[in-house]
């Protein structure tokens, strides 16, 4: 178990005979969410809990099973991205079964959304007993990426649930939840490491000398700073800031900016281009200065950025994050926001 999740553990673990059938578990993005969710999986299924370590006893028939991809009264439903490039090896592997095969050969973009068809198949083998767990468990990941449809349907499960069953909701933003189904769920939101776990645990799994600046431009979340040390998103970010800066100062072209993250995830452009203006925003109002700021010129203070303009700009990337799942012109909503950016500089 992560260090800062321990505490949520033991809560979890505290009435394993008692859990509500529905639970949701919480986090930002990038602080173990899917490792936390898949220990009270495994917990679950386990036929023989250690109750002094409080954990599973990774030795019965259910824990081996589990481990090798091939429980049958474990079923994942995710969405096609989180199947084929999410990087929990066992989720891919378990949503075979909901998914269709000929997405593992898709050359065209994968999709974000959760259908209804997946919430129907998870219904029908719920409804079913046990093969040889005391209970069947179900893990929807991301929930907050099931369509209006799937999530109505997911209605059901809910209201009427079998008496073996156990589903898990995992989401980052669990606001995009219709309240109908959050108010259905036990609400688990997992604690955050603070900057010393998070960089011991970071430490230990990559070689990057950048782990400090790794932490800063994820929120402190351990898993995504990993990733953009591994994936080369770190260098990716760091040319994003110097291209933003140059466009504040009029030297880079706010199209040429545009076109340069054309094949990045947006809604996680969406993201940094936020934490930039926000930057900008309490450079402005608390004088606190932007990491990003050592060795730019000195030409760009926060006396020459229009506080109006800068919440009309952060407001626009909240708007844009919000429909980015709809049918939302992605190059044209980067032209404008890189245009409006250079604007909020007099």
């Amino acid at each position: 178990m992560l260090s800062w999740q321990q505490e949520n553990w033991e809560s979890f673990t505290a009435s394993p005979e008692n859990l509500h059938h529905a639970q949701i578990v919480t986090a930002p993005s990038g602080y173990g969410l899917r490792e936390f969710c898949l220990a009270m999986v495994q917990y679950t299924l386990c036929s023989n809990i250690d109750r002094e370590r409080n954990t599973w006893c990774g030795e019965c028939q259910n824990c081996q099973l589990f481990s090798a991809g091939s429980h049958p009264d474990f079923h994942v439903v995710c969405n096609e991205v989180e199947s084929v490039q999410g990087r929990v090896e066992m989720i891919g592997q378990y949503s075979y079964r909901y998914q269709d095969e000929s997405v593992r050969e898709k050359k065209a973009q994968l999709k974000k959304i959760i259908p209804i068809d997946h919430v129907r198949g998870l219904i029908e083998n719920f409804m079913q007993r046990p093969h040889i767990a005391s209970r069947k468990v179900g893990l929807i990941i991301p929930a907050d990426r099931l369509n209006i449809n799937a999530a109505n349907a997911l209605l059901k499960l809910l209201e009427e649930p079998p008496g073996d069953s156990l589903l898990i909701l995992l989401s980052s933003e669990p606001s995009r939840l219709p309240p109908t189904v959050l108010s259905r769920c036990i609400q688990i939101h997992l604690s955050r490491p603070s900057h010393e776990q998070a960089r011991t645990w970071l430490e230990g799994q990559t070689a990057s000398e950048d782990v400090d600046l790794a932490l800063e431009l994820t929120d402190g979340a351990p898993f995504k700073a990993r990733e953009i040390c591994e994936t080369g998103l770190l260098q990716t970010h760091k040319e994003l800031l110097k291209g933003l800066v140059g466009v504040c100062q009029k030297t880079t072209s706010p199209y040429q900016m545009s076109i340069s993250l054309n094949k990045l995830d947006f809604e996680e452009v969406i993201k940094w281009l936020q934490e930039f203006v926000m930057d900008v925003i309490r450079w402005k109002t608390t004088g606190k200065i932007p990491w990003w700021h050592a060795g730019t010129e000195q030409g760009l203070m926060p006396e020459r950025f229009s506080g109006e303009k800068l919440f009309q700009v952060y407001d626009r990337l909240c708007r844009y994050r919000r429909i980015a799942r709809g049918s939302l012109n992605e190059q044209l909503a980067l032209d404008t926001i890189f245009l409006s950016i250079q604007q909020t500089v007099r």
